[in-house]
Parts: C-alpha cells; sequence; structure tokens
C-alpha cells in the first residue's frame, strides 16, 4: 500500500536525520515541503518518483537531499560568465505554477496559455535554472539568451530518435519523443517540428506534454484525441515533474492550445 503524503513527509525525515544527522531539516510552512538546512524544498516530484518505485525510497531520498545540498553550496557555474556557460544554456516548458523553481527569482518568459519558458544551465546530473540576478550580470538581451538556448535544443535534438505507432493501414498517428534527458517536452519549442512531422501527422497536429520527459505528437482527429486525452491526463497527475494536461496544437505559425 502507497504511502500517504503524511507518513512520507515522516519518513523522508527520519531517514535524513539518520543518514545525513548534520543536516538540520523539518517540515516547512508552506504545503508538503521541508525546510532542510535553512532551504525550502517541495517534496511533489520526490513524491511521485517514489510512488512509482516504492522500493526504491531510499535511493531516491539520498540522491534528492544530496542534489538539495549541492545545489545550496553553491558552484562555479553560479558566478561563471556567459560565455563560460554559452553551450550547456537550454529552454525548459514549465507551468507557471509549476514546483521546481521560484519563477519570481528565474529568467523566465511567457509562452502560451499558463505555460512559460525558464532557461536552464545542463551539468552532468542537474538541471539548474538561471536566476534572474546572475542572467542581468551578463548584459545580455531575453532574445539573446532564447535564441542561444534554442540553438542549443536544436543541436541536441538533430540525432534524436523517434517511437511512430501506426494503423493497420500503416498509416502514422504518433509520434512520441521520449530521451529522458529533460528536454523532451521542450521540444515542443523545436523551430522544425511542424515541418519535420506534417507530412506524417497532417497539418496542424495535435500535442501532449503532461511532464517534462515526454512529447507526444499525434493526429488531430476526434478518435486520436480522445484515445490519447485521458492518458495525457493519467500522466499529468502521477508522474513527476508536471507540464500541462492540456492538448496543445503545433501548427504552420507556432504552438497554441487546443480548444
Amino acid at each position: 500500500m502507497p504511502l500517504t503524503r503524511e507518513q512520507f513527509v515522516e519518513k523522508t525525515i527520519e531517514h535524513i536525520r539518520i543518514r545525513f544527522p548534520l543536516v538540520k531539516v523539518g517540515r516547512a510552512q508552506q504545503t508538503f515541503s521541508l525546510r532542510i538546512n535553512g532551504h525550502v524544498a517541495s517534496m511533489e516530484n520526490l513524491y511521485r518518483i517514489v510512488s512509482l518505485r516504492p522500493d526504491e525510497l531510499v535511493r531516491h531520498v539520498e540522491r534528492w537531499v544530496v542534489e538539495l545540498l549541492r545545489a545550496a553550496e553553491g558552484t562555479p557555474d553560479q558566478q561563471a560568465s556567459f560565455d563560460a556557460l554559452r553551450d550547456r544554456i537550454f529552454p525548459m516548458v514549465l507551468t507557471s505554477t509549476t514546483t521546481d523553481m521560484n519563477a519570481g527569482t528565474m529568467v523566465t518568459q511567457p509562452f502560451i496559455e499558463n505555460l512559460l519558458i525558464a532557461y536552464a544551465v545542463d551539468s552532468d546530473r542537474t538541471i539548474a535554472y538561471i536566476p534572474m540576478g546572475h542572467f542581468q550580470s551578463w548584459g545580455i538581451t531575453i532574445e539573446e539568451l532564447h535564441e542561444t538556448a534554442l540553438n542549443n535544443l536544436v543541436a541536441r535534438s538533430k540525432s534524436m530518435n523517434a517511437h511512430a505507432a501506426q494503423d493497420e493501414k500503416g498509416k502514422v498517428n504518433l509520434i512520441l519523443f521520449q530521451t529522458m534527458d529533460g528536454y523532451d517536452a521542450s521540444r515542443i519549442l523545436l523551430p522544425m517540428l511542424h515541418d519535420r512531422l506534417r507530412s506524417h501527422l497532417g497539418s496542424p497536429f495535435a500535442a501532449g506534454i503532461p511532464n517534462r520527459d515526454i512529447l507526444l505528437c499525434f493526429r488531430n482527429d476526434q478518435a486520436n484525441v480522445e484515445r490519447l486525452q485521458q492518458q495525457i491526463a493519467n500522466d499529468y497527475r502521477n508522474m513527476p515533474h508536471q507540464v500541462t494536461d492540456r492538448l496543445l496544437l503545433v501548427t504552420a505559425d507556432g504552438v497554441a492550445p487546443r480548444l
């Protein structure tokens, strides 16, 4: 039987105190959050990850705490110049109510309804959002930052494999992108996405990004929409790093909410 949220909080605090005795940990005033060495951390994504693999609770909690402690200690990236980080900056499509970040202190810009684009520095094991103060020290515009991030995403996506689903007649109805590199949902921003897929899926075609590690593109017809809409909603409710349960429309002019 899965742990309730209350049980999960208690078990996480107990394990942190045993495994990391020098760490100060306790409940935060914010909903479903802990205060770790004075820093507030949402437990939402950790809870969803552990819910998928309950037998790996200890490993995921320890990894979560280590990453939080490393972030709090600071890294050379937090003082690095734009030129030093240029090749590692990527865009992230997030919900405007994300638990991943404090949108008020990070570099973001609106994307479409209830979604925004944030910018992050990619490292071997972590993705760190760029604070507004660090961005301002670079003396560049948001347009320059966005162009740099998008170019990096395009370059990373050139050799990316996709999985296609066909019907009994061989017609492609669905194309799935899931590299698990943290940027799958953000690939909805790729400028060549529409042109590359329209010959397979028609134009415009529908898309879903329930969490950051999947991009579903599919034919914009009633049968496909009805078949996939519930799956996308379920993934949004149950998977970590939620983005949106709303369907999107990929057109020749860009991305829009599917009404």
